[in-house]
């Protein structure tokens, strides 16, 4: 059966590559981006089935707007993706409280914005994009990782908590992928020399 979704970040790696699939086979894909240029090809191919939005994650109050449009616009969304997002790197002391403090709430802000269009509507089902991050941990990952463990036990309250109005829950954690993670949403903390034997790859983010 043929389904409405929305799913952030869909202008590359498994946004893009889940976007490409669900429209091929005859979906409506309500699709995030911070580059529309990236999404041409879907743009021009699916005028009536994808609706492209443009939209940066870290705006909490843009996130709750293009829910609101999304669902207001459509009349249901049967599935919304949480797979935009960044990632913060850095050892704990080299970490601001504002930037803790934006991580948390961005990576966890979409599914909570959709949990009362959906109990209106009478069911869907949400998905949370994690990483094997959620079940292991490294130096200089701390928030990353924090808010991947967090976030799977953010996942499996809400489970409970919505079942109860025909809503699943989700949580997907892939291992290594060729995406532009890297290259695209990490951020790198201020690095302090004391914790150099720590930092490893993050001088490859920089």
């Amino acid at each position: 059966m043929k389904k409405v979704w929305l799913i952030t970040g869909v202008s590359s790696g498994f946004g893009y590559e889940m976007t490409k699939q669900l429209l091929e086979k005859g979906n409506t894909v309500i699709g995030t981006v911070r580059n529309t240029e990236k999404v041409k090809e879907f743009i021009e191919k699916y005028p009536d089935t994808f609706d492209c939005r443009f939209l940066d994650v870290t705006d909490g109050k843009a996130v709750e707007q293009t829910v609101q449009d999304s669902f207001e616009k459509h009349g249901k969304v049967d599935v919304v993706v949480s797979n935009a997002g960044y990632g913060l790197f850095g050892c704990v002391e080299e970490l601001k409280d504002e930037e803790i403090q934006h991580i948390v709430a961005t990576n966890l802000i979409l599914l909570k914005t959709a949990v009362p269009y959906m109990r209106k509507q009478g069911g869907g089902r949400l998905i949370q994009m994690s990483s094997y991050g959620g079940q292991v941990a490294y130096a200089a990952n701390s928030m990353y990782h924090a808010t991947k463990f967090g976030m799977e036990g953010f996942c499996e309250a809400l489970a409970q908590e919505v079942a109860q109005f025909s809503i699943g829950v989700t949580v997907v954690e892939p291992g290594g992928a060729r995406t532009e993670f890297r290259y695209g949403s990490a951020k790198v903390a201020k690095l302090m020399p004391e914790y150099e034997n720590c930092h490893g790859f993050l001088n490859m983010l920089n």
